[in-house]
């Protein structure tokens, strides 16, 4: 099925993340562990997103996942994207596809799993502004080729991967088929490092992955860091020309440094108050990717990723809603 031209193409993990206010004796009852992330099965997810119903206050409920919040961020600022995923086929499914749907992101609703479970990251918020994190991967956790959309990969100038697929030896599988499928087609590829621990634990799929240089790498500093098993930062960086034509290495509050084949220089930072860092280099990579997919220089692209990924952090939720993220176009690219 031939499909009109698109963008950017992403496949990804796909995860509703619902945001709740709780207090400090809700996660003492309920045994949840303070300020780490856990991995919890189904029946535990039940009970705690029960118990944060009735006892917090649900804050934001939206379709997530690193890929998908990077794509939902190029859409919004007017790319043309396709997202494919794997969902159940229960209410967290319908919500997540009326998400993508509504931030204007095509996806493939017939990937469905009929008896499986839409993946969810319960996210509590203490009054002291600290962050627990309880995950039930679900039924993403077995997404493979079978739900790439080569179709959508064919019409797309840009294949966007996160780094979370190689997690999972299906999910590798789907990432180098992409990669593979792109190459033989002339696409550009960007690959997003996602989580320090990808680097940690999937060192093995990620080489692999990369052993075919991607055009556009994405990562933050201690990402650099770990993988380049050395403290300086001039190491670092200098291991990242090693995987990728292009590279952009986020550093927090002191801006990023970005490599665009020829040049090296520094994307500066914007000085706000930080709320809530969750999504922003989801964020960045969204607006970074859509600056180039429009033509823009990589100086152009990291000043909007920048401003970006800057007003996210001033806001609870892992991204800003269009409205934010277009006014942020409009005052770097005054449209």
């Amino acid at each position: 099925m031939r499909m009109s031209h698109l963008d950017i193409y992403a496949v990804g993990q796909a995860l509703v993340d619902e945001e709740y206010s709780v207090d400090e004796a809700f996660l003492a009852t309920l045994g949840v562990a303070k300020a780490h992330r856990t991995l919890i099965d189904f029946e535990r997810s039940r009970t705690l997103r029960k118990a944060a119903s009735n006892e917090g206050t649900l804050l934001k409920r939206m379709n997530g996942g690193s890929g998908a919040n990077s794509l939902t961020a190029s859409a919004q600022l007017g790319a043309k994207c396709h997202f494919s995923c794997r969902l159940g086929d229960d209410a967290d499914g319908d919500f997540y596809i009326q998400q993508l749907t509504d931030s204007g992101v095509t996806t493939d609703p017939h990937d469905r799993v009929k008896d499986g479970h839409t993946g969810v990251c319960l996210i509590m918020v203490t009054p002291d502004a600290e962050r627990t994190m309880n995950t039930y991967i679900g039924i993403t956790d077995d997404i493979g080729i079978d739900n790439v959309n080569f179709d959508a990969l064919a019409a797309a100038d840009w294949l966007f991967l996160e780094g979370h697929l190689s997690i999972s030896s299906l999910g590798h599988q789907a990432a180098l088929a992409c990669r593979n499928q792109a190459r033989k087609l002339g696409k550009k590829i960007a690959v997003n490092f996602c989580d320090p621990a990808v680097v940690r634990l999937c060192r093995e799929e990620m080489t692999e992955l990369l052993s075919d240089r991607c055009d556009l790498l994405f990562c933050n500093e201690e990402e650099a860091r770990i993988w380049s098993h050395k403290p300086d930062l001039e190491d670092a960086l200098s291991s990242l020309d090693d995987l990728a034509d292009t590279w952009v290495m986020t550093r927090g509050d002191q801006g990023a440094i970005a490599f665009d084949g020829h040049t090296r220089f520094e994307i500066p930072a914007h000085k706000v108050k930080a709320i809530n860092t969750t999504g922003a280099g989801d964020t960045f990579a969204g607006a970074f990717m859509y600056g180039l997919s429009q033509g823009h220089s990589y100086q152009t692209a990291g000043a909007l990723a920048s401003l970006a990924s800057a007003v996210k952090v001033q806001h609870s939720g892992a991204r800003l809603d269009q409205a934010q993220l277009l006014d942020c176009r409009k005052r770097i690219l005054g449209h």
